[in-house]
């Protein structure tokens, strides 16, 4: 089931702001769709704050709004053809009331902007990536002049964060960096996202502590490279993305720490020590290999050998406790013979690696590799990128029936979208974990947001399965902890971690 693009706010931020009511003015009523990455989230947050600040509010009915908005992706052309086709079904609306406006925001606006209002002449707002905290400023100008455009990349995009505006209000993305200095020959983000820039270490912590201050016990770094963090913040001194870890870790409140994505280049010594000794930098790492054939990688213009990336991860199976791997993988691109296409293969079941996730090649304009003749036929890249999850399947249900009779820490995220007589949440690791609620409906709720011990029961390739375990339970799990030489070992939750639990 995929999930509705509608953007949804922290319910306790809501209660704080103008409601959507009799008394609200209809233009100021916000209708708001978000697609693509996590960066694309954050920023929907950032632009739902700035909104909300100026006496908009959010509505989850577009036909109470008066404004849509947009965020979008450009990575693959279905990404910006299904938007397309959204804002299209509007031009009716639109003719029938001027004064409903739409907005078209994120990498798509930024890559093309002329070209879609040309195409798409019923959309009032173009906002790129970087200026997207002047929305309220953009859309007054586009009730009063007329059409706006606003795509400067070399805007300074600042801003003081101290609420937590995401769905939920235990959870949260940060924005160590903005921007991308590879050269992928496939990727638009360069152009999209502008050059790299990294926050300040300060700024990032103080971020994190107003978050934990307001409840936040899981903090996500973003970057679209987030480990070459660190680059030319200071003159003369080397800081990474390890320096920033370990103050965040420092953080009372906080419990969880992840970042996303990372690049295999960047992926240092002391990084890796960093994820292996700080208690609160969680052990999954998802690191994109997108190819196992070196000439693949290098018509990609990527960086870096199979040979470097199985190095990389030797280093992080050795030195990480429970280390759990997840990538990217590209199919069809420019070249690829059935030779290359079977490395690929080789290296995923080489790799084991907990979930992949695999693409088939879109020719993107304005990236290197747009002048390549796509040579791999549709048919083929449809086969290959079935075989590639067939065979991720059977090594992730393997993996998975691995933590059957183990017991992890998760945090509960809610009700399932399947069964909301079931909870679910995930682990240190990532993986989602379901479990039976409990029958008194306040007393399930209770558990959102809470990191609880389930026992794994049951798995499939992508889910655990598990129960609550009760306090008489936990009470044992205590006293057989203790009794071990490694909780760690086996899913096992250490007595100082179970001590810390709050049922």
């Amino acid at each position: 089931m995929c999930a509705s693009p509608v953007f949804k706010a922290n319910p306790d931020y809501l209660q704080a702001t103008p409601s959507l009511d009799g008394d609200t003015d209809p233009k100021k009523r916000v209708y708001f769709e978000v697609f693509g990455c996590q960066m694309n989230k954050l920023d929907a947050e950032l632009m739902v704050g700035t909104l909300m600040e100026n006496g908009y509010s959010l509505t989850e009915n577009i036909d109470e709004a008066g404004v849509a908005l947009y965020v979008t992706c450009s990575v693959r052309q279905q990404a910006e053809n299904r938007v397309i086709s959204k804002i299209g079904s509007l031009k009716k609306r639109k003719k029938e009331d001027p004064n409903f406006l739409i907005g078209l925001l994120g990498c798509m606006a930024q890559n093309q902007p002329e070209e879609t209002q040309k195409k798409n002449p019923h959309i009032d707002v173009i906002c790129g990536t970087a200026e997207f905290l002047r929305l309220p400023e953009i859309l007054d100008q586009a009730r009063s002049e007329g059409p706006q455009m606003a795509i400067d990349l070399k805007k300074n995009l600042t801003y003081q964060r101290t609420q937590n505006l995401g769905p939920k209000n235990f959870q949260a993305f940060i924005s160590v960096m903005r921007g991308c200095d590879m050269v992928c020959s496939f990727c638009i983000v360069p152009k999209t996202r502008g050059k790299e820039i990294s926050k300040p270490v300060t700024e990032i912590v103080d971020e994190a502590k107003a978050l934990a201050d307001c409840g936040v016990r899981e903090i996500t770094l973003l970057g679209q490279t987030v480990n070459s963090y660190g680059k030319c913040l200071a003159p003369g001194r080397k800081i990474g993305l390890q320096h920033l870890l370990h103050e965040l870790n420092k953080i009372n409140g906080l419990d969880r720490i992840r970042f996303i994505t990372s690049h295999p280049s960047f992926m240092n010594d002391d990084l890796i020590d960093a994820m292996a000794d700080l208690e609160k930098v969680c052990e999954y790492l998802h690191l994109p290999v997108q190819s196992g054939d070196d000439e693949q990688l290098k018509a990609m213009r990527r960086g870096y050998t199979v040979d470097h990336y199985r190095k990389v991860i030797d280093k992080c199976r050795q030195r990480i406790p429970n280390f759990r791997l997840a990538t990217d993988f590209i199919v069809g691109f420019p070249g690829e013979t059935d030779a290359a296409f079977e490395r690929t293969c080789d290296l995923l079941h080489e790799m084991q690696y907990q979930n992949s996730f695999t693409f088939k090649y879109s020719p993107r304009p304005d990236t290197a590799a747009f002048d390549l003749e796509d040579d791999v036929p549709e048919p083929v890249k449809q086969e290959r990128n079935q075989r590639l999850l067939e065979i991720q399947k059977e090594i992730s249900t393997k993996m998975y029936a691995e933590s059957v009779g183990s017991i992890d820490k998760v945090l509960i995220e809610g009700p399932s979208q399947k069964d909301p007589k079931r909870y679910t949440g995930r682990n240190t690791a990532h993986q989602i974990v379901v479990f039976d609620a409990p029958e008194r409906a306040e007393v399930a709720e209770g558990l959102v947001g809470k990191i609880l011990p389930i026992q794994i029961e049951a798995s499939t390739n992508l889910t655990l399965f598990g129960r609550l375990l009760d306090t008489e339970e936990k009470e044992k799990t205590v006293e057989a902890c203790s009794d071990h030489e490694d909780a760690s070992q086996g899913g096992l939750i250490s007595p100082e971690s179970i001590q810390r639990i709050d049922i």
